[in-house]
Formats: C-alpha cells, structure tokens, sequence
C-alpha cells in the first residue's frame, strides 16, 4: 500500500475515535451530567493515535504529507509540497 493511501487510513482512524468520544460523550452526558472523564480519555486516545503523523513522509525528500508550506493540515498531500513526487501513484 503506498503512503498515501495509509495516510488517508490515519485520517479515518483519528475521525472514528473523534466520533466514537463524541458519542460517547453524549451519552455520558444525558445519563450523569458530567462529561469530563469520557471527554477526557477520547483527547488522550486521539493524542497516542496521532503519534504516527511523523511517519507519513514523502520518499523521495522526507517531507511531510500533512504539512504545505510550514501549515499543518488535517488531510494528506496527494503530491508532494517540496519534490512534486506522486505519492498516490495508484490512482483510478
């Protein structure tokens, strides 16, 4: 699987735990009025997932996917923002 593509798995990855701790959340919320802990353990769940992002580097130059220009974004560079590598070389 090329980096692209795993990259745009993480990104799924991080929005499940993002929806899961909001619905969590929620319910927390209607059952016991008080929301802190469950808030709490999705920022760190999504704190330790995020921790792979250093990993999603262009081959070619090392550049970072998520990052255009000194700006980290939430969503990965289909080619790469310093050597203009196709980094989703298997495009439908």
């Amino acid at each position: 699987m090329n980096i692209y593509r795993l990259a745009l798995a993480h990104v799924r990855l991080l929005l499940g735990i993002t929806g899961t701790g909001v619905l969590v959340t929620i319910i927390v919320e209607q059952y016991t009025g008080h929301s802190t802990i469950p808030f709490a353990l999705t920022a760190l769940v999504l704190l330790l997932a995020n921790r792979r992002l250093g990993q999603f580097n262009c081959p070619r130059c090392n550049s970072n996917l998520f990052v255009r220009e000194r700006i980290a974004l939430p969503w990965p560079n289909r080619t790469c923002s310093q050597c203009g590598l196709d980094l989703d070389h298997r495009r439908r």
